[in-house]
């Protein structure tokens, strides 16, 4: 039975009857579903499924049916099979709030990665910070999740993030183009996130970005004299918090958040903002299924 401290084995559960939605068809893929399962000896074994009337007999298992007296049928899947791509931002700013926007982006990763092993999909992760930070390249098979989870269980906080830098390396490396995911605070400079996703639209990836953030990020429990530090550049500042000043970081935030919207609508890279006070079985079962990221 599968034991994680990430994320819940029943969730996992539910989960299991998902797919990772894609705007676009790669090569090996047919619409409606990434993957061709198709009968014959060219592609590789996927599973077994009831006989129907106009089936091919030749691929019905008769040793099968010899044991239970039920024709089943064999199914195969084609070996180029689609492709998803995970990726994690580990720079120090994800440490922050409770629970933390790593934790919760962990999370995130553990459920999308089983969801597209359960479906037969090729799924590899990376993290980044200022560069790439570790990577399982891609694999196959709901019993490679275990991998996946002692990966993320691994992942530690580094510092500063280079976008621009890390998705350009990822896209230029690694082959076989797909849906690729981006779970990131995207705390840096609009120009560093935009020209590392737009290599990789340009790549070809099916670009997907979720973006967290805290409670404490949106709505600061803050007030008064305080004395706040940079978490990823150690800078300490003394400042002065008034209703006034709260108000105007909100502002900030929001526009902070539309540029990054706007962007990703103009390049048709789908966006999801979330808090991570949102429960994760409303995010995984509700939110994602209503943005289309999951069908």
């Amino acid at each position: 039975m599968l034991q994680s401290k990430i994320i819940d084995p029943e969730l996992m559960k539910k989960v299991e009857k998902l797919s990772i939605a894609s705007k676009k068809l790669f090569p090996g893929a047919t619409k409606g579903k990434r993957r061709s399962i198709k009968r014959g000896s060219s592609v590789e074994f996927a599973d077994y499924r009831d006989y129907h009337a106009g089936d091919d007999f030749r691929f019905i298992d008769w040793n099968i049916y010899a044991r239970l007296d039920r024709l089943f049928l064999k199914t195969f899947v084609e070996e180029e099979n689609a492709y998803i791509h995970i990726l994690m931002d580990l720079s120090s700013s994800m440490s922050f709030g409770i629970p933390s926007k790593l934790e919760y982006g962990k999370k995130i990763c553990a459920a999308l990665a089983y969801i597209g092993l359960a479906d037969l999909d090729m799924v590899a992760m990376a993290t980044f910070s200022e560069d790439m930070v570790g990577q399982i390249l891609p694999t196959r098979g709901k019993d490679k999740i275990f991998n996946f989870l002692d990966f993320l269980e691994k992942a530690q906080v580094s510092q500063s993030t280079d976008m621009s830098y890390c998705f350009k390396k990822y896209a230029f490396n690694v082959g076989h183009p797909g849906v690729m995911i981006i779970i990131s605070d995207f705390l840096v400079p609009p120009s560093d996130y935009e020209e590392g996703l737009k290599t990789l639209i340009y790549r070809n990836y099916d670009v997907n970005v979720i973006h967290v953030l805290s409670q404490e990020e949106i709505d600061p429990p803050l007030f008064g004299e305080l004395r706040l530090q940079d978490s990823e550049n150690g800078e300490i500042k003394e400042i002065s918090i008034t209703y006034g000043a709260l108000e105007k970081y909100k502002e900030r935030l929001k526009k902070f958040c539309y540029q990054l919207d706007s962007f990703c609508t103009k390049n048709n890279v789908t966006y999801l903002k979330i808090s991570t006070d949102i429960p994760f079985e409303e995010f995984l079962l509700r939110i994602l299924r209503r943005e289309r990221m999951v069908v």
